[in-house]
Parts: C-alpha cells; structure tokens; sequence
C-alpha cells in the first residue's frame, strides 16, 4: 500500500488527537508527583493550578501570551511542562524581542521557586549561580526552538511565494509565446489560406462570366459562393487566433444548425431524405450548432472524396430524447469497388479525430464505419447540458432515458425497433 492509500483520518479528528497527545505531555509531571505520594506539592493548589494551566493550553494557538500567562503560576505547584509548552508557543509567534521577554518571567517565576523551595533561608553563593544557569536554560531552550519554528514557518512561506512567482513568470512567458505563436499562424493563414481562397474566387467569378454554357456558369457561380465563404471563415479564425471573438462563444456566422440545407445545397451532392428537425423552441449552445454544423460539414467532404456521389446521401439533423439530445447522421454510399472502404485519395485523415474530439469536449460521443446494408454511416450525439449522455446507469429508468439508450444502442450498430421513431 503507498502513501497516498494509507487512510488518514479527517481534519477535525487529527487536531483532537494532537491536543490530546499535548495534554497528556504536559500532564506528565503531575502523574509523576501523583504516583509518588507527595503530599507538600501539588497540593490542593497546586493541582488546581496545574488543572487552569492544561485548560489554557489548548488556547495557545490563537491566545499565546495568554496561555502562558495562565500556565505560569503552575510552575510554583512543580508543573514544569505546561509553562514550557506555552513558552514554545508563545515565541513561535511573537518576534525575538517580544519571545526574549517571555522567556525572561519565565526565568524569574522558576528561579524564584527553585530558591523558595529549595534554596532555604540563606542559599549559598554556588547554589544562587547554579540556578541561574539551570533556570537560564529552561527558558532559552523553550524559546529557540519556538523562534526556530517560527523561522522556518517564514522560510517555507518565502518559498512557496518564491514558487508561485515562478509559477507566474512561466505562465506569463508561455502566454506571450503562445501569443506569438497564435499571430505567425494567422498571419500565415491570412497571408496563404486567404491569398488562394480569393483567387479561386476572382477565377471562379471570371469564369462565371466567360462561360458559354449555363452548367459552368452554375457550377462556377457555385465555386465562388464556396471560396467565399471559405474566406470568412479564414477571416473568422484569424480574428479568433488574434483574440477577437466576435458573436457567442467565437462561433463564426453561418455556422449554425439552420444554415445546414445552404451547405448542403452548396455540397453538390444529391442528398435525400432530409431531416433537419433541432426541436421546436429548444435553444442549443452555440457550441453544439457549430460541432453538429462541422460533422455535417465533414461528412459531406468525405461522400465527395470516399464515396459513391451517384447515391444519394441521407441526413438526419434531430433532436430526441424530449430535447435533451442531439443526433447528426450521415449515411452514404461507398465507393465503388471499396467494399465499404475509405478508396485511396490523399488526405491529412485529421476530419474524424477532430469530430470526435469536439463532441468529446461536449460530453457526446461519435462513430463512423461501414453497416450491415453495405452503406456508411457517420454518427454523433451530443447532450444537452445538464443530460450525460455517457453515463446512463446514473439516470432513473424512464422513457426518456429509454430513448436515450435506443440512441446509443444505434450508434453501436444496434438495430433500431421497428416501432421506434424518433
């Protein structure tokens, strides 16, 4: 078992048996004067004192000086241990000057015992110097360590604000860096990215216009409108990598859940059925727009480069679960000749790890992969906020979360019941 298994007891309880194991310390002079019978000390008041100074000690944590001041008298009774605790104490938090002067009464009150009790009425000379030295020491010890303690309070503070200076430094040298980083890349995709988008745009629109025939000019019309719109897009995450957000959440415009039918129309691609249906009066994050509108997006790219464009593309946009889930799905053909495959066009395969990164960061999930009817099928579900879609055994069994279950059933290939519609 490691450190970090061993069970370690609450807060609460580690500070009671703290104090106990303190109390008990410090109560270990009287047990001693109590087994060995002496009847001269304590005393009555004596064992009174003692008792007042084991009260006060459990104060010398916030009421130091005073702690002290109610353990002193306990050292004419012969209780040595609780003054001493108190002493420790009270110079772990007063400066050297003021922990000096504690130590000093300290030193007086047990020198003035020692010669009272011990000393007689003429002590000699010797026996005065010899409890000097002996009362000079209770005192000092007591009071460098508490200043001992207390140093090393301020050194370990000193540290950790050294290390948290540290800390910020760095942070503030990684933002700037960062920060750098972020401009070169705009710039380079306003200065690359941006440069070929408009001359595909000023191109496409010449050709629009020197067309002979009306198929180019719709098709060339249409490559414009796409580089475009590709360019305010560009635009969109070079005012975002510079730290400009402009509308909710830096969700570039047009990239919503109701612009879906413009890209699908601007796809190409004979797409049918058609199912966009994001709940009537539900209002989904604009995060969730944009991944739902990418995915889309996505899967669009991919029909066009993997699959079957003479088969139409179904898409289904809906929400279910009693609005509590967003579904996108996908389904084309492959094509031919790819047995449901990806066919070998060059591409940075970076379109599926990014959806499913986003709808990770969302809390959804999403698949992609051949069916048993031959087709392919790309599909992502997103949950409301507040809905975990990826932990149901959390949830009461209700019909909602029957719904929910039939969803994530589906997108691990599951057949849908026939009675089932969403």
């Amino acid at each position: 078992m490691t450190t970090s298994d061993t069970p370690r007891l609450p807060p609460f309880l580690r500070r009671c048996a703290a104090e106990a194991a303190v109390l008990l310390f410090a109560g270990t002079d009287l047990l001693v004067e109590l087994l060995e019978g002496e009847k001269e000390r304590p005393g009555p008041y004596g064992l009174a004192l003692t008792v007042l100074a084991l009260a006060a000690l459990p104060w010398r944590r916030r009421r130091p000086v005073l702690a002290l001041v109610l353990a002193l008298p306990a050292l004419p009774a012969g209780m040595q241990l609780a003054p001493l605790v108190a002493l420790v104490s009270a110079a772990r938090v007063l400066p050297l000057v003021s922990a000096s002067l504690c130590a000093s009464v300290v030193v007086g009150t047990e020198l003035l015992d020692y010669l009272l009790w011990h000393g007689g009425p003429s002590p000699a000379s010797g026996d005065v110097l010899q409890a000097l030295v002996y009362c000079t020491v209770f005192g000092a010890a007591p009071t460098a360590f508490g200043q001992l303690l207390r140093s090393r309070a301020r050194v370990a503070e000193q540290v950790l604000a050294l290390r948290q200076s540290q800390e910020r430094a760095l942070r503030s040298e990684r933002a700037v860096v960062e920060e750098a980083a972020r401009a070169a890349l705009a710039r380079e995709m306003h200065d690359v990215v941006g440069h070929e988008m408009s001359l595909v745009s000023v191109r496409a629109a010449a050709l629009a216009r020197r067309a002979p025939d009306a198929d180019t000019r719709r098709e060339a019309e249409l490559i414009r409108a796409v580089s475009v719109r590709a360019l305010d897009e560009v635009r969109h995450l070079v005012r975002a990598l510079r730290g400009q957000h402009p509308g909710e959440s830096g969700v570039p415009l047009g990239s919503r859940l109701s612009d879906i039918p413009l890209l699908v129309e601007h796809s190409g691609l004979t797409v049918e059925p058609v199912t966009i249906a994001p709940g009537d009066g539900v209002y989904w994050p604009a995060t969730m727009e944009l991944a739902a509108y990418r995915t889309v997006q996505e899967a669009l790219t991919n029909v066009l480069r993997h699959g079957d464009v003479g088969v139409p593309v179904a898409l289904r946009v809906e929400s279910v679960d009693d609005d509590t889930c967003l579904v996108v799905e996908v389904r084309s053909a492959p094509a031919p000749g790819t047995n449901g495959q990806a066919a070998p066009v060059t591409s940075g395969g970076h379109g599926l790890t990014g959806l499913r990164e986003r709808a990770r960061l969302l809390g959804g999930a999403l698949t992609a992969g051949p069916t048993p009817d031959g087709s392919f099928l790309l599909r992502a579900a997103f949950p409301a906020p507040g809905h975990g879609l990826m932990e149901p055994e959390r949830r009461l069994p209700t019909a909602r979360t029957a719904a929910a279950r039939q969803v994530r059933g589906e997108m691990r290939g599951e057949p849908r019941p026939a009675q089932a519609r969403h």
